[in-house]
């Protein structure tokens, strides 16, 4: 089991942080990450969550190569709810999936319930929390994010394979059959619904963020999608994901020290008692802020991803309030 809890020492600087990130944190600096490669008494899997909007396709490099040796792949657009399944009736994307597909493919990629896991995103991909979020809130504990990418393991000296390999794909699991995982239903995720609710009712127990770029989120240029309107959810706020990243390497956070800074500047109290529930546009990025919470201390279950964001709310099929 791995606690949630703020890294207990000087957070002055962005590079005191950098060497600060601990044992018992949500992020695994890559020196302890290779050492954990290095240790066969570890148990630990290495497995790659990365994904991309557009340009490029992180199963396909996966299975390209190169990957950390024995690393296994998370594909969030594959282990999800069918489009124009019940589960998944208004064929959104990346939805979470049912605990019985999740556990097939827990069981595919040779994991446990108790089985370490460290997270991992290739160069560049500033979309891998998405993954964590999921494997995390489908029942598994044991699950830290690398502090750095593929590229910055390579040069760390880490083992690497090169050539083609296989991920698993949902089409050829069997989710008739009980999987020896032990998956959860998905926890943490808040429906349109359950957002109306907050908005007709003009809730003061929650909060929502919307993690898109204050552009979007003010309705002045068109979504990237077509079909949906311009603008917010009313009474959300806005923090763009990107400003949590660090610039030069957007595989990782910015020091907590920065991110807590950005959170206050955007009214957002990392240990207050509402809810505070994360949107995006599909659901994806909504999960970095998510997850950015939770590094700095955040209660897990007072921190929610809205699972359809702005792709179902905003749509010209739905009536919901737009501001």
């Amino acid at each position: 089991h791995v606690p949630f809890c703020i890294i207990a020492h000087s957070l002055a600087t962005s590079s005191a942080t950098r060497t600060s990130r601990s044992c018992n944190s949500i992020l695994v600096p890559v020196d302890e990450a290779l050492q954990q490669q290095r240790d066969e008494k570890s148990g630990v899997v290495f497995v790659d969550g990365s994904w991309y909007l557009k340009d490029r396709n992180g199963r396909s490099e996966y299975e390209a190569g190169p990957r950390i040796q024995n690393a296994k792949f998370f594909d969030i657009d594959d282990i999800c709810a069918p489009k124009g399944s019940e589960q998944n009736p208004k064929s959104l994307p990346h939805m979470m999936p049912s605990k019985e597909l999740f556990g097939a493919a827990m069981d595919a990629l040779g994991i446990q319930n108790d089985t370490p896991i460290i997270l991992y995103g290739q160069k560049d991909c500033m979309f891998i929390h998405r993954a964590w979020f999921q494997m995390r809130f489908m029942g598994h504990e044991s699950i830290r994010l690398m502090d750095g990418s593929l590229q910055d393991f390579k040069d760390a000296g880490g083992a690497i394979e090169e050539g083609p390999t296989q991920s698993i794909s949902a089409k050829d699991l069997d989710v008739s059959k009980p999987s020896q995982y032990q998956a959860k239903d998905a926890q943490q995720i808040r429906t349109m619904d359950e957002i109306l609710a907050i908005v007709k009712e003009n809730r003061d127990d929650a909060l929502v963020v919307d993690v898109r770029a204050k552009e979007r989120f003010l309705g002045q240029v068109e979504e990237p999608r077509p079909g949906l309107k311009k603008g917010h959810i009313p009474g959300s706020v806005n923090l763009p994901f990107g400003q949590l990243l660090n610039p030069d390497n957007v595989v990782q956070f910015k020091s907590q020290e920065e991110v807590v800074k950005l959170l206050d500047e955007a009214g957002i109290d990392v240990h207050t008692d509402k809810d505070i529930i994360m949107s995006c546009g599909s659901g994806v990025t909504a999960s970095t802020l998510a997850v950015a919470l939770l590094w700095c201390g955040r209660d897990p279950s007072k921190t929610f991803v809205y699972d359809g964001s702005w792709i179902e709310w905003g749509s010209v099929n739905e009536d919901n309030p737009v501001e």
